[in-house]
């Protein structure tokens, strides 16, 4: 028997989707990206009440998942941070390219945050107290004049994923 004999008997409605299920169930699938989140991304609060910066926001931008023109892609985070201003308002400084880094022995994403006459080298991995994750952020303050640099550390509490 061929389709013409197969198909007769049906009304056309029929064929039709008959033909549209077949279509849709032999296409493939959109490939899902591979890059899984990273435990640092997120909106993080400063646990310090006067502590700067007030929030920092971590995201990936990109998922090294492909490889485009035989080269493998890379996958990129940003790191922004947002400081009180004396009004009473935040400020977020512009969005800096994030990367991972290994400093004593540890893996920490790392971004230079400018900062107008410094320059502030930012240092951030998830630790966990009583089970619960904070943001361990460590920051040298480099100056780019005569002022001297610094160094500061804070514990940030993530308010959104």
């Amino acid at each position: 028997m061929n389709a013409k004999q197969l198909l007769a008997p049906m009304s056309r409605r029929s064929a039709l989707g008959m033909l549209a299920a077949a279509a849709t169930v032999s296409l493939p699938e959109p490939a899902a990206a591979i890059c899984a989140g990273i435990a640092e991304a997120g909106r993080w609060r400063n646990l310090t009440s006067s502590g700067d910066p007030a929030y920092i926001d971590v995201k990936m931008t990109s998922c090294g998942d492909q490889v485009l023109n035989g080269q493998q892609t890379s996958t990129r985070y940003t790191l922004k941070a947002w400081v009180r201003q004396s009004s009473g308002q935040y400020y977020g400084r512009p969005a800096v390219t994030a990367t991972y880094r290994s400093w004593d022995g540890k893996r920490w994403l790392y971004g230079k945050v400018p900062t107008g006459g410094y320059v502030d080298h930012v240092w951030m991995r998830v630790v966990h107290d009583n089970g619960q994750p904070q943001l361990h952020v460590m920051i040298k303050h480099q100056s780019l004049d005569s002022k001297p640099s610094s160094t500061s550390q804070f514990y940030y509490t993530r308010t959104r994923s």
